[in-house]
């Protein structure tokens, strides 16, 4: 490491610059103070003091010839194996000058299968196994259940939730050809719901209770109170106003966002209405109905 000198107005600052300026503590530094510095005429005029230092170089011991060590080791495990060879002949020869045959003990090396073989051992087949996918798997047949029976079961569930929620009705039933329309009489908001939600989920789960798995051709639907009915027959007045308007005013009219059942409705209302048609444009929830004049 080279030297560096400041000079300061006392050894102690010039000293502290330095370990600065080498970065490194004091016990890793030398000095060499070549001037301390002096007053002179009564102390009205001083000499700076003059220092310089320099990182104490570090000692390196020389490294092992680690190739030399291995030779050196081999070496003398060659003179070993030499000596005990030599003692073994010299031992194995009798009075008659011949030496004793040696012994085999255990299997030939030549015997013995290769690191990683298998020996006697049969191979396994490497064949891959086939993914199994849904055509694999057996199917279920599903059992066709009878109109009586679908029935009973939508009759037994809907009077069992009407007891849990403390509604003292009887549910009536109203069967036409597949059609199977169960009613819940009274007011009974509590199983409607905002705009019919709490209704057509207890409408999805009667359908599942009714069928128990199995398969039926029968279309059920649950109403409370007639609300069904009464919104079908109001929405259908509403139609058929917005298709005069459409007919009146040349241009097509489309209606708020509608749940798939009440877009039916409209569909089935204006169906018999001549000069006009409709059609369901966007996705769910936001799918609308449009009606559209038919021009001559």
């Amino acid at each position: 490491m080279e030297w560096i000198t400041l000079t300061a107005a006392t050894v102690a600052e010039a000293k502290e610059r330095l370990l600065h300026k080498l970065g490194v503590p004091d016990a890793e530094a030398e000095f060499v103070v070549e001037d301390e510095g002096e007053s002179k005429f009564f102390g009205l005029r001083k000499t700076d003091a003059r220092v310089r230092a320099r990182v104490v170089p570090r000692r390196t011991e020389p490294r092992r010839d680690r190739k030399r060590g291995r030779n050196d080791r081999n070496d003398t495990k060659k003179r070993k194996s030499r000596g005990g060879a030599k003692d073994a002949s010299t031992s194995g020869n009798g009075a008659g000058g011949e030496s004793a045959a040696p012994v085999a003990s255990g299997r030939a090396r030549s015997d013995r299968p290769a690191k990683g073989g298998t020996g006697d051992r049969p191979e396994r087949s490497q064949t891959p196994k086939k993914p199994r996918t849904t055509k694999d798997r057996p199917r279920v047949q599903k059992v066709e259940i009878p109109m009586e029976q679908v029935q009973e079961n939508l009759t037994t569930f809907l009077n069992g939730l009407v007891t849990a929620f403390g509604i003292e009705a009887a549910v009536e039933l109203e069967v036409e050809e597949e059609n199977i329309t169960a009613n819940i009489p009274g007011q009974h908001g509590v199983l409607i719901g905002p705009k019919a939600r709490t209704l057509d989920a207890i409408q999805e789960i009667a359908k599942i209770a009714s069928f128990k798995g199995g398969t039926s051709p029968a279309r059920v639907k649950v109403d409370v109170g007639d609300y069904r009915k009464k919104r079908a027959a109001a929405l259908a007045a509403f139609a058929s106003k917005a298709a005069q308007k459409a007919i009146d005013d040349a241009t097509e009219v489309v209606l708020d966002p509608m749940s798939s059942a009440d877009r039916k409705v409209v569909h089935d209302a204006l169906s018999e209405i001549e000069g006009i048609e409709t059609r369901s444009v966007g996705t769910d929830p936001r799918r609308q109905v449009v009606i559209a004049p038919i021009s001559d």
